[in-house]
């Protein structure tokens, strides 16, 4: 159905006369009554009573015209919403995150940005691996990623936000456990945990490189995805796991957490698409992470 139809139907519905119709809206009085008409033989049956002299609408033509309005109104409402968005930043903000992102770093940003920003919709959505969130910025199914850097992506940007170490997460009768650092090789003798290569290819490198130089280093019969799963079986006593320093912020009972000396630094980044760069609300958000990147710094270094 014709959008023009519509526009002429409701001016002459509501000026009942065709002449005033076709001023109102600025085009001439055949071409509207042709709208008008093409309109009615889509639906089949008469909107409008027509005399020489008289211009009046049909039972049908009172119902349609309410309809008609709403539909009108939606539009024009849809086209000021996009206009908005246009001009000044998005209606909505689509964040992609890793792990550490939607459970430690994103939340204090989100509650400022709402703050900042209270008409603009916040969507938050977790992917596993970065690789994975990266292609989902690519297909614009999300407008930012956090994720572990580095990447190479046409029509994609990125910046590092901060560095991380890697520590060893323990049980708190390990007599390790009360150490401050500790070398790789001090873990000889201990179940590993680990993570598989095939859903989580960043974690499963990370294990391999730090646990390279361990000569009889047993590993458990255990692969966890997530962090969350690993450190209650480290807990009971089902092995040693390697994780990064986020998580030592937030405290699991019967677990202690030891740094690692000589291990990979870890990048915590975000990445967005080159062409939504002048964003203002993106950019709104990129300064209010890279001000919380900021704490996260001193924290890590102090």
């Amino acid at each position: 159905m014709d959008i023009r139809h519509l526009k002429c139907f409701v001016a002459v519905a509501e000026e009942l006369h065709f002449r005033r119709a076709a001023e109102r809206i600025g085009i001439a009085q055949a071409v509207l009554s042709a709208h008008v008409k093409r309109l009615e033989e889509e639906l089949g049956f008469p909107l409008l009573f027509r005399t020489t002299r008289h211009v009046s609408l049909t039972q049908a033509g009172y119902v349609f015209l309410d309809e008609a309005r709403a539909v009108l109104d939606q539009l024009d409402a849809a086209v000021e919403k996009a206009t908005i968005a246009a001009h000044s930043g998005f209606d909505n903000l689509r964040i992609g995150g890793i792990d550490a992102a939607v459970v430690w770093f994103l939340p204090p940003i989100l509650k400022a940005f709402h703050t900042l920003h209270p008409g603009i919709q916040l969507r938050l959505t977790e992917v596993a691996a970065s690789g994975i969130q990266v292609e989902e910025l690519s297909r614009h199914h999300i407008d930012l990623a956090f994720f572990r850097p580095p990447i190479s992506k046409d029509g994609v940007l990125w910046e590092v936000l901060f560095e991380e170490g890697v520590y060893i997460a323990l049980p708190e009768d390990d007599p390790l456990s009360g150490c401050g650092v500790i070398e790789v090789q001090e873990l000889s003798g201990r179940r590993l945990i680990s993570y598989p290569r095939h859903a989580r290819p960043y974690l499963s490198e990370m294990v391999a490189q730090c646990m390279a130089r361990v000569e009889d280093l047993a590993v458990a019969d255990i692969e966890v995805l997530d962090k969350s799963t690993l450190l209650p079986l480290v807990a009971l006593g089902s092995g040693v796991g390697l994780v990064p320093q986020w998580l030592t912020e937030l405290p699991v009972d019967g677990v202690k957490y030891v740094r690692l000396k000589d291990a990979p630094v870890l990048q915590f980044g975000v990445a967005w698409r080159e062409r939504d760069a002048n964003r203002s609300s993106l950019l709104d958000f990129l300064q209010l992470a890279c001000e919380e990147a900021d704490r996260i710094r001193a924290r890590f270094n102090g």
